[in-house]
C-alpha cells in the first residue's frame, strides 16, 4: 500500500486486492489517509485468511467448457452458438470467475457493437448465451465459481426495436427483380456468375415463402417437394417444430433451374472459408444488390417481413400466417394484422401476386434462361 499527495488537503490510497490495483481518494488530512489506509490493510488480510476453497480462484475458460458440454452442445442452435462462447473465451477466458463483475460484462457487451461491429440484435443474442452462462455459474456451480449473484444482471443492454415493419414496396420489388437478372451472366460473356445466381435463388426463396435466412441456407434437395408444391423446413430455429411452407410453380421452376452439385444434398453447401455451422452470408453481396436496386433502410430478414405483409394485403389469414413463419406464438404475427384489415378486399395467392411483380422484366430474363438452357 501507499500513500500519494494530490494536492493540498487531497491523497490517494493505492493498493492491491483480488490479483487487482486499486485505489481512493480522500479529502482531508495525511492522519485521516492513514487511518483509511490501516482499515483497507486490515480488511484485505482478513480477507486472505478466510477459509476460502482452491475452486473460488475457477477460471472463465473453464467456465465455459462446464457450460458448453452441459448446456451450450445441447441446444437446437449449437452450430450457431459456438461461435459466441469462442468469442467469450478469446476476450475473457484468463479471468477467474469472481473477477467478471458488472464492469467487465458490461466492457465485453459494447466492445460486440463498438470494436467487433456486430448488430445491435446479433448483440443481444452473444448477451442471452453469457447470461445464462454466468446465471448457471451464480446457481448451480456457485461453490465451484465463488459467486452467488449473476453479473450479467448489471449490463445495460440496448434491444433493438422487434416491431420493426419494413417490406418492399411494388416498385421496389420491380427494381429488385431487375437487379438480381442482370448479373445472372458474367460480364461480357455467356457463363453463369454462380455467386449471383445463388444469391438470387436465395432471395427469391426468401420472398416467396418468407423463410429466415438460416433456414434457407440449411435446406436440402430432398426438403423441395416438388410434387405436393411444398418446401419442408427442417432447421427448427428457436424451438420450433418441423414446418411445410407453400412453393409456387415459378419459385419451383427456379429451383429445377439451379445448377446441381454431384454428390451434395444441401442446396447451398458451405464454402471455403466460412464459420463452423456452415452458414453463408451475404453482407457485401446483398448490399451490392440493394444499392443497384436504389433501396435503402432495408436488411435481408425484411425479406421476410415482405412475404407476411403482401400476404396480409392479399386477404390472407393471420393464423395460416403464423404456421407458415413459424411463429409459436400469434402475437408475434399480429403486427402484421392491420395490413390485413387494410386490404381485406384484395385476395389472390401472395407469391404469386408477388412474382407478378417482380415479373418486370420478365424478357430479360427469358432471354437470360435462354442462355443458360
Amino acid at each position: 500500500m501507499s500513500i500519494k499527495k494530490k494536492a493540498d488537503g487531497l491523497y490517494e490510497i493505492r493498493w492491491r486486492e483480488g490479483g487487482r490495483n486499486r485505489s481512493l481518494q480522500i479529502t482531508g488530512g495525511l492522519e485521516l489517509a492513514k487511518k483509511i489506509e490501516r482499515k483497507k490493510m486490515s480488511a484485505r488480510d482478513e480477507n486472505r485468511h478466510l477459509d476460502v476453497k482452491k475452486e473460488i480462484n475457477y477460471r472463465m475458460t473453464d467456465l465455459i467448457d462446464r457450460y458448453w458440454d452441459n448446456f451450450g452442445s445441447r441446444k437446437a442452435s449449437a452450430d450457431r452458438e459456438i461461435a459466441i462462447v469462442e468469442g467469450i473465451r478469446a476476450e475473457l477466458g484468463r479471468l477467474f470467475v469472481r473477477e467478471a463483475d458488472g464492469a467487465s460484462m458490461q466492457r465485453w457487451y459494447e466492445n460486440l457493437t463498438g470494436r467487433r461491429g456486430l448488430a445491435a440484435n446479433t448483440a443481444v443474442r452473444h448477451f442471452n448465451v453469457m447470461h445464462h452462462m454466468m446465471e448457471k455459474a451464480a446457481t448451480i456451480w456457485s461453490k465451484d465459481t465463488g459467486i452467488d449473484k449473476n453479473p450479467a444482471d448489471l449490463v445495460e443492454v440496448l434491444r433493438p426495436d422487434d416491431t420493426r415493419e419494413r417490406f418492399l414496396s411494388r416498385e421496389e420489388l420491380e427494381r429488385l427483380k431487375v437487379a438480381l437478372d442482370e448479373r445472372m451472366l458474367r460480364k461480357g460473356t455467356k457463363d453463369i456468375n454462380r455467386t449471383n445466381l445463388r444469391m438470387r435463388l436465395i432471395v427469391l426463396i426468401a420472398l416467396s415463402t418468407g423463410m429466415r435466412s438460416t433456414e434457407i441456407h440449411r435446406l436440402n434437395w430432398s426438403d423441395v417437394l416438388f410434387g405436393e408444391g411444398l418446401i419442408a423446413v427442417r432447421a427448427r430455429l428457436k424451438k420450433g417444430k418441423v414446418r411445410y411452407v407453400p412453393m409456387p410453380s415459378e419459385l419451383a421452376s427456379e429451383m429445377k433451374r439451379y445448377p446441381v452439385i454431384m454428390g451434395e444434398d444441401r442446396i447451398f453447401p458451405p464454402t471455403r472459408g466460412e464459420n463452423k455451422s456452415g452458414r453463408q452470408r451475404l453482407e457485401g453481396s446483398f448490399d451490392d444488390l440493394l444499392e443497384r436496386a436504389r433501396i435503402v433502410d432495408f436488411r435481408f430478414h425484411d425479406l421476410r417481413h415482405t412475404f407476411a405483409s403482401w400476404y396480409m394485403m392479399n386477404g390472407g389469414d393471420l393464423y395460416e400466417l403464423a404456421k407458415i413463419l413459424g411463429h409459436a406464438n400469434i402475437k408475434m404475427t399480429e403486427r402484421y394484422a392491420k395490413l390485413g384489415q387494410a386490404y381485406i378486399a384484395r385476395t389472390g395467392t401472395t407469391a404469386k401476386a408477388i412474382w407478378a411483380l417482380l415479373d418486370g422484366s420478365k424478357l430479360q430474363t427469358e432471354e437470360r434462361l435462354a442462355l443458360m438452357a
